[in-house]
């Protein structure tokens, strides 16, 4: 689970998924998704990572669905919503109501993402490493009991199958040579955050309350 500033963007979750197929050197045997814009790479890249097994395009590669079908997932997203997201969602949204915070002030917007999404980034990983370290247990509805770190690298020991598809680095890199992601151009104002920070002997925030006095101390020395 990884912050980024649009969920919706094609080439972010592209991003993200390269990454991990080249951290795990293999992809999914199938990957599966609702049939939004935002998929359209994603499905494309694993289908090329899988035409060597499916001559016909990567044929079966790939499945859409609707979201709404795929009950484990959004029942994953309702947990991460009560136990970490739907407290940042009233805490900016405070900011909103008390006029700290400005969507539509670009400067604002720059600055609330460098301020903030390092402090988010932590506040994930630690929900995902909970999340992917208790136990779960067995039900009637197929669902195999255990930690999840537990059946996802150690499949075996619930007598389950690891669905990893090895893929040789030459694969990986031309699947990265297709995709050829956009160049990002140099942020200025991240220069600029990071300059009245190390002229003011600043340190980067560790905790939302120090992420927000950051982003109050910036915003008034525009």
């Amino acid at each position: 689970m990884e912050v980024t500033r649009s969920n919706n963007s094609p080439r972010n979750v592209a991003t993200f998924f390269l990454d991990y197929v080249g951290e795990r050197r293999g992809c999914p045997l199938i990957t599966r998704t609702d049939c939004g814009t935002e998929n359209g790479i994603l499905a494309a890249l694993q289908c090329y990572l899988r035409n060597d097994d499916y001559p016909l395009n990567g044929e079966n590669a790939h499945r859409y669905g609707a979201s709404i079908s795929n009950q484990r997932i959004e029942n994953w997203w309702s947990h991460f919503r009560r136990i970490c997201s739907n407290w940042w969602i009233h805490f900016f949204k405070d900011m909103l109501d008390a006029d700290i915070l400005d969507l539509h002030n670009e400067f604002h917007m720059e600055c609330l993402w460098f301020c903030f999404h390092g402090i988010l980034q932590v506040a994930i990983d630690e929900v995902k490493e909970y999340w992917n370290s208790h136990y779960i247990r067995f039900s009637r509805h197929e669902t195999v009991g255990g930690v999840p770190n537990i059946l996802y690298f150690l499949p075996e020991r619930s007598n389950a199958v690891d669905c990893l598809v090895p893929l040789t680095l030459v694969k990986i890199t031309e699947a990265k040579a297709l995709y050829e992601p956009e160049e990002q151009d140099d942020n200025l104002y991240e220069e600029y955050f990071h300059y009245v920070m190390e002229n003011n002997n600043i340190q980067y925030p560790t905790n939302h309350r120090q992420a927000y006095d950051l982003f109050l101390y910036l915003v008034n020395t525009q």
